[in-house]
C-alpha cells in the first residue's frame, strides 16, 4: 500500500549523505537550481529522467533517477501532490534556510510544520533548538550561565567556566564577548531574511501606544506555552531585534530589569530614554535623606529634542510616566511631580520629631510611645529608654516633670504644671472661671479634660485654688466679694 504522506523536503546536501550521491551529482543539482528533494521529484515526474540536464552524464542520471522513482514509489507521489500552498512554501523555504545558514536539520524542523502552517509556530522553543547547533559547547554554556537569559541559572564567575573547560579567564572573556553579538546576528537575519517568520507566530505581546512592554508576565506566557525557562531580558533581546524597523529597545542590554520597554523609533529618535532611565536610575541609587518631588516636565525637558513638536512632547511625557510608575514604582503627584522616597534607614529621633509634627501639640511619653510601635521597625526597650532618648533631641523640650514633650519651635508651649497654667490663667481674671474654661485653657497646651484639670487641682496641697459650687474655680489669693451678674450669688465649697 502506497503511503500518500509527503516526504520531508531535504536539501540537495542531506540528500548527498543519506542517499550516496556523488559530489558531482549534487553539483549538477545545484548548477540546475534542484536544490531540494521537492525540485528533484518535480522534475523527474515532469521529464521522466535527468539527461537533458546541462553536463549531467550516465552516471549522475541513473543516481537521480533510482532516487526520484524510489520516493515517488513509496509515497505515491504526483505533481498534484508536490504543489505547495503560499504557507508550504514559507515553511519549506523557512527550514532549508535554517539547514543553510544555522545548520539545522531538516528532521528537526520538520516537526514544526503543523503549527507553523496554523500560524503558532514555536519561535523561542525552534530558536533554543537552533543555538544547540549553531554555537559551540563554550559558547552555548556561556549563553545558558552568565547572561541572565535563563530563569534559575546563577551567573558563573569568569574563573568558574574557565576551570570547567580548562581555558584561561581571559579567553572566557573573549568568548563571552561574542556570544551576545552572535545572537544578534542570528535574529538579524530573521528580522531580514525571513521576515515572513512574523505572520506565522502570535506571542500576544503588551502593544501599547508608543510602546512594546516586555515584563514577567510575557516571559511567563510564552514560556509555559512552549515549554521554556527564559527571561523577559531575554526576550526584550529578542523582539528588540525582531521589530527593531520600528522600535527602539534603549536600555542596557547588560542589566537585568524588570520591565523592558520598546519605544517607537519615531519617539525615540526625538527624546534620549536612554539618559531618562539611566538618570532615574542614578537618582535612586545615591543616598537619599529625606522625600523630595521632582517635576516630570523637568525631566523631559532636559532630554527632548529642541524641534520636538507639542504632538511629541505629550507622547513622550505619556511614555516617561509609565516608565517611571512601572519601571521604578515611582508614584506622581496631581501636578505630574514624581515623589522620590528616602532610601535611608530613618533615626529614632527623626520618628520622634515627625510624630510630634504630625500631631501638631504636645504629647505625653505614653502617647509618643504608641505611635512609635506603629511607625517604627525598632524602639527603645522600656520607657525610660525611651524618655532618655527623647530629651537628648534638641529640638525638643519636656513640660512639666519630664512626661510631656513638645518642639521648641512651638514658641507658646507653656512648659510648667497644669497646676501652674491653671493659676497663671486665673491670675488673669477679678472672677472665678467655669471648669470648661479652665479646661479650654490648658487644651491648648496639653491632651487632658476636666475631669483630670478638676483631680489635679484638689490634690494641690498648696491651698491655692478655692472651688466653688456648679464647677467654678478660683484662687484663694484672691478677693471675690464683688462679683457680680449671675456670678453675685457664687458660693465656695467647704
Amino acid at each position: 500500500m502506497k503511503n500518500h504522506k509527503i516526504p520531508i523536503n531535504y536539501h540537495i546536501e542531506e540528500l548527498k549523505t543519506k542517499n550516496d550521491l556523488s559530489e558531482r551529482t549534487k553539483n549538477i543539482c545545484l548548477n540546475d537550481s534542484l536544490k531540494t528533494l521537492y525540485d528533484i521529484l518535480v522534475f523527474y515526474l515532469k521529464h521522466g529522467d535527468f539527461t537533458s540536464i546541462k553536463n549531467c552524464g550516465k552516471k549522475s542520471n541513473m543516481e537521480l533517477s533510482y532516487l526520484a522513482h524510489k520516493f515517488t514509489e513509496d509515497y505515491g507521489l504526483t505533481l498534484e501532490n508536490l504543489k505547495l500552498s503560499k504557507d508550504e512554501r514559507a515553511f519549506e523555504d523557512f527550514k532549508l534556510y535554517c539547514y543553510k545558514n544555522f545548520n539545522v536539520p531538516s528532521e528537526e524542523s520538520e516537526p514544526h510544520k503543523k503549527a507553523f502552517l496554523q500560524k503558532d509556530f514555536p519561535f523561542f522553543k525552534y530558536l533554543m533548538m537552533s543555538f544547540t547547533y549553531i554555537l559551540d559547547e563554550r559558547e552555548y554554556f556561556i549563553f545558558k550561565q552568565n547572561f541572565g537569559y535563563l530563569r534559575g541559572k546563577s551567573k558563573l564567575t569568569l574563573q568558574a567556566i574557565g576551570d570547567k573547560y580548562n581555558i584561561t579567564r581571559e579567553r572566557v572573556r573573549q568568548i563571552s564577548q561574542k556570544v551576545p553579538l552572535k545572537l544578534e546576528k542570528i535574529l538579524s537575519l530573521y528580522n531580514t531574511d525571513l521576515d515572513f517568520i512574523k505572520d506565522y507566530f502570535n506571542y500576544q505581546l503588551k502593544v501599547k501606544r508608543d510602546f512594546i512592554l516586555i515584563d514577567g508576565e510575557t516571559a511567563d506566557h510564552i514560556n509555559e506555552k512552549e515549554e521554556l525557562a527564559l527571561t523577559q531580558k531575554f526576550y526584550a533581546l529578542a523582539f528588540g531585534v525582531l521589530h527593531r524597523d520600528k522600535y527602539h529597545l534603549f536600555q542596557n542590554r547588560l542589566k537585568d530589569y524588570e520591565n523592558y520597554y520598546l519605544v517607537k523609533k519615531e519617539l525615540a529618535k526625538r527624546f534620549d530614554f536612554r539618559a531618562l532611565y539611566d538618570t532615574i536610575e542614578e537618582k535612586l541609587d545615591s543616598r537619599i535623606e529625606a522625600d523630595y518631588k521632582l517635576p516630570i516636565d523637568t525631566l523631559i525637558e532636559d532630554f527632548i529634542h529642541p524641534d520636538a513638536s507639542e504632538k511629541y512632547y505629550n507622547k513622550v511625557k505619556s511614555v516617561t510616566k509609565r516608565i517611571v510608575t512601572e519601571g521604578f514604582g515611582i508614584k506622581l503627584d496631581r501636578e505630574n511631580n514624581l515623589l522620590i522616597k528616602r532610601n535611608t534607614i530613618k533615626k529614632l529621633s527623626e520618628y520622634i520629631l515627625e510624630i510630634l509634627r504630625d500631631y501638631k501639640r504636645p504629647m505625653h511619653l505614653e502617647e509618643i510611645c504608641e505611635e512609635l510601635k506603629k511607625r517604627a521597625t525598632k524602639i527603645p526597650p522600656n520607657i525610660e529608654s525611651l524618655r532618655s532618648s527623647i530629651l537628648s533631641i534638641e529640638e525638643i523640650m519636656a513640660i512639666g516633670k519630664t512626661s510631656t514633650y513638645s518642639l521648641k519651635e512651638w514658641g507658646e508651649v507653656k512648659t510648667g504644671t497644669i497646676k501652674n497654667m491653671v493659676r497663671e490663667y486665673l491670675e488673669q481674671t477679678d472672677e472665678p472661671k467655669h471648669i470648661a474654661e479652665v479646661s479650654r485653657y490648658v487644651r491648648k497646651y496639653r491632651k487632658t479634660n476636666d475631669k483630670n484639670i478638676m483631680s489635679n487641682l484638689k490634690l494641690d496641697k498648696s491651698d491655692t485654688f478655692r472651688f466653688y459650687k456648679k464647677g467654678y474655680v478660683g484662687l484663694r489669693s484672691k478677693d471675690y466679694s464683688n462679683l457680680k451678674g449671675e456670678l453675685a450669688n457664687l458660693k465656695p465649697l467647704g
